[in-house]
């Protein structure tokens, strides 16, 4: 289905059917956190269904995740901002009030 469809069309079903992220043009792009592969738009997989629903699919072969799996690119996961010594910061603040309790 993919071919068949005008850029317009394409464009109003990715904005229709992405409730996470806003699609300003079919040359948008996205990076699946996933299969870690970046795509654009025009690349998506849509499914329609015979009820007129669709779906969108990462267009990777074998990966078939939908718009909640994709970010911006060079949006930084949260494993990747997190501060990696978070827990001694809970650690000693809990200590702290073990000390003043």
């Amino acid at each position: 289905m993919n071919d068949k469809l005008e850029p317009e069309d394409r464009l109003s079903i990715l904005r229709a059917e992405d409730q996470f992220r806003r699609w300003n043009s079919v040359d948008d792009e996205r990076f699946c956190i996933l299969c870690e592969k970046k795509f654009n738009g025009h690349q998506v997989e849509i499914r329609r269904f015979a009820n007129g629903k669709h779906e969108l699919h990462c267009p990777t072969e074998a990966c078939d995740s939908g718009p909640h799996q994709w970010v911006y690119p060079g949006t930084p996961l949260i494993s990747d901002i997190v501060n990696p010594d978070w827990w001694r910061a809970l650690g000693q603040a809990g200590f702290q009030r073990q000390e003043h309790a």
